[in-house]
């Protein structure tokens, strides 16, 4: 008989590793490409869930007759705070009287609820929310800041968006890191807009002023790693005050 010569040691080992380096390269294709479509995926949610809300706030503000509060840009906050952003009057002139008397005037309310803005022992950030509310009864205000409450506890409030990411201003105006967001801003002013303002510059502002432009600028972002965010600006063109001669 003849011998059959078989592999060798060497041979089996090279073998075994090219099969090793095959593997791990394709587990790491997998991997990435896993992680990607995980990262589209929470991309389209993010997109849809601002889509949705930007629609709510474009009809909010259509309905609307009056603009009672723009907050502006938020300076500084700390985790948890309550920060009125918008509020919108329904059916109501600048006399504060009905404009149509068989349906009594709405007021809607935007509250923004801040996030963290460093991580907790656990790697995640808390996360930032709006609430909006809309009730027959109008706000209760402290000086010419409408009061929010607490949206989380008030039944009126329904979740507006989630995973609202808070940046206060960073820089100047001209800067190319000035990016606060949330930001609602009247008129390319960052100032708060007010009509609990008083004096009689403050109400011929008002009355200027009604049919200006609003812009929203917001950012949502998953505390995921990858980090994953989206950010939308959109204009308003704000309703013109109505007033009963």
């Amino acid at each position: 008989m003849k011998n059959k010569k078989g592999f060798t040691l060497t041979e089996i080992l090279l073998a075994v590793m090219i099969v090793g380096i095959i593997g791990i390269a394709l587990a790491s294709l997998t991997t990435a490409a896993s992680r990607e479509s995980g990262v589209g995926r929470s991309r389209v949610l993010l997109r849809n869930n601002l889509s949705i809300a930007l629609r709510q706030l474009r009809e909010d503000i259509h309905n609307s007759s009056r603009v009672l509060y723009v907050r502006g840009r938020i300076d500084s906050s700390s985790s948890g705070t309550t920060i009125p952003l918008l509020v919108l009057a329904k059916n109501l002139d600048l006399d504060n009287s009905a404009i149509d008397s068989s349906f009594s005037p709405t007021y809607i309310t935007y509250c923004f609820v801040t996030g963290g803005t460093t991580a907790t022992p656990t790697g995640a950030l808390s996360e930032g929310k709006i609430y909006r509310r809309e009730v027959s009864s109008s706000p209760s205000w402290s000086s010419s800041t409408p009061s929010c409450g607490t949206p989380a506890s008030d039944s009126n409030f329904e979740i507006f968006l989630h995973n609202v990411k808070f940046i206060p201003p960073i820089g100047s105006s001209g800067d190319s890191k000035y990016y606060p967001v949330p930001l609602f801003r009247l008129s390319g002013t960052d100032g708060i807009y007010s009509e609990k303002d008083t004096g009689s510059s403050a109400t011929e502002f008002r009355r200027k002023d009604l049919g200006s432009v609003l812009l929203v600028k917001l950012i949502t972002e998953l505390p995921s790693t990858p980090v994953v965010n989206d950010a939308v600006e959109e204009t308003f063109v704000l309703p013109n005050g109505f007033r009963v001669q």
